[in-house]
């Protein structure tokens, strides 16, 4: 009995200096977890790719650092032709540059 609560104990104290490592260094271990991550889903296929984001969701809340690092979402707005500055890009549309030399 004594021996399951030293081992307890020593669990605990672990789990506390991982979660004070992670606030400290949020970055590195969320990239860390990503890391993990990609290469789980590599291995078990999509199946099971849900499985894995939500372990790492979890993961990252019990270590006490965000879901997700922000991400840049795309504009939607249209890009002008560099030429004229007036007139927007479509859809399939592509800049054209002059070659350089």
């Amino acid at each position: 009995m004594a021996r399951g609560v030293i081992k307890l104990a020593a669990i605990a104290g672990l789990a506390k200096q991982a979660r004070d490592y992670a606030r400290k260094n949020p970055d590195t271990v969320s990239s860390a977890i990503g890391k993990v991550e990609a290469a789980v889903s590599k291995k078990v296929g999509p199946k099971y790719a849900g499985h894995v984001g939500t372990g790492g969701k979890a993961l990252r809340s019990g270590l006490g650092i965000a879901a997700t690092q922000p991400t840049t979402q795309p504009t939607t707005q249209p890009t002008t032709r560099p030429t004229t500055g007036a007139t927007p890009l479509r859809a399939d549309e592509t800049i054209q540059r002059p070659p350089t030399s």
